[in-house]
């Protein structure tokens, strides 16, 4: 009787275990829309001080406001950032990539 009771613990167990991997793998996660973030450094990289505008649909649209920006402040430099978020450890923003080309 005990060794029924434990397989049958055992085995919900592992069904439970199977059904939270399938549920949170990352196929099933829903995909987050792409999001541009345009960052202008108006006194070099290395000032730390930048102009920020967020929500571009797409990396074009980014990539001209930054170019038009970066124009007004004497061809600052300029970074374009899918999917930025701010990072209160760094105390700064972290985005999955970044582009300037």
């Amino acid at each position: 009787m005990k060794t029924a009771q434990m397989s049958l613990l055992t085995l919900v167990i592992f069904l439970v275990l199977g059904i939270t991997l399938y549920l949170i793998s990352p196929a099933n996660q829903k995909e987050q829309p792409e999001s541009w973030s345009s960052f202008v450094y108006t006194q070099g990289y290395e000032s730390g001080r930048y102009k920020k505008l967020d929500d571009f649909n797409d990396y074009a649209s980014c990539r001209a406001y930054s170019i038009e920006t970066s124009e007004k402040f004497e061809q600052a430099p300029w970074e374009c950032g899918l999917r930025c978020r701010f990072d209160s450890s760094r105390q700064g923003f972290q985005c999955e990539a970044m582009k300037n080309k």
